[in-house]
């Protein structure tokens, strides 16, 4: 009957919106996914947005990180989150800043140092999404530690859907060095794949009658 079809319908319609909101509220709370996650360098580095208690007991336990840096502001999240790197026996270090990502020389330092010293790392920065103020900290690695450009750090901020644009600049104007051999560690990898060549045999007189010629 037609008003079968439309209570049906309707059904379906309100299923569908619940399922939806269902999977926004839990893609908002970072339930679904780690929040804007990446390895800046593999073993040295990795940034996020805010992950949930249990993320980053994962995270801890997963990559076997010594050092958080949250550069959150004062709250019961940051609470917890320094109550679970003290229960797994990790570093936690709070550096505030304003989420526009604007912070102090100091604060963004203060990750260099974490990630320089080899007792600390690997070491996992993050703020609320993982762009602005993580962006900032990740920009002076590497401009200072890997040697990047500023368009360079510009393209990797921006896929990080950080697109302002000031930041950068901003970041660029702390820089006082550059890449040295004891901070930069290149991986050079040579894979020698090329056939080698066949030894080739002369007889005497063959080398004699080339040496005439």
């Amino acid at each position: 009957m037609p008003y079968m079809r439309i209570l049906l319908a309707l059904i379906l319609t309100a299923l569908l919106g619940g399922a939806i909101g269902w999977l926004i509220i839990e893609d908002r709370s970072n339930r679904l996914v780690w929040d804007h996650f990446d390895a800046v360098k593999h073993g040295r580095l990795y940034r996020s947005g805010q992950l949930t208690s249990d993320q980053l007991t994962e995270a801890i336990a997963s990559l076997r990180l010594r050092t958080i840096v949250s550069f959150q502001t004062p709250s019961p999240q940051v609470d917890r989150e320094r109550e679970i790197c003290k229960g797994l026996g990790v570093d936690f270090l709070n550096l505030p800043m304003p989420g526009d990502g604007f912070g102090q020389e100091a604060q963004f330092r203060a990750v260099l140092k974490a990630v320089d010293d080899i007792d600390r790392r690997p070491v996992l920065v993050h703020c609320a999404r993982g762009t602005c103020r993580t962006g900032a900290a990740v920009a002076l690695y590497r401009f200072e530690r890997d040697g990047w450009t500023i368009d360079d750090v510009s393209a990797e901020m921006k896929r990080q859907t950080y697109r302002q644009g000031w930041l950068p600049g901003y970041v660029f104007n702390m820089v006082r060095t550059r890449p040295n051999a004891d901070l930069f560690e290149p991986q050079v990898v040579y894979d020698q794949n090329l056939p080698k060549p066949e030894p080739t045999h002369a007889s005497a007189a063959e080398i004699i009658d080339h040496a005439h010629h």
